[in-house]
């Protein structure tokens, strides 16, 4: 079964601010595996489609860093 975790964050040049919606799945013993960045919305529409190859690199390592943070602050009940 799939989860999703949601953040803000900044991107581009202009720092305009995104949503990214992160999505991961949870085994039996309460670990998180296939993490990955699925959405990226900005204004209204999904544009993860429209960021270059090393922009979304970048995004998902931020993303995985911020994740695992928020899963030592929080029990995976939460999550």
């Amino acid at each position: 079964m799939e989860h999703t975790w949601e953040f803000d964050t900044t991107i581009g040049q202009a720092g305009e601010i995104v949503t990214v919606v992160y999505e991961y799945e949870i085994d039996d013993d309460k670990s998180t595996y296939n993490e990955s960045v699925k959405e990226v919305w900005f204004e209204g529409r999904d544009i993860v489609g429209c960021m270059s190859e090393e922009s979304y690199a970048e995004l998902d390592i931020e993303a995985s860093m911020r994740f695992h943070e928020h899963k030592q602050n929080y029990k995976m009940e939460d999550v």
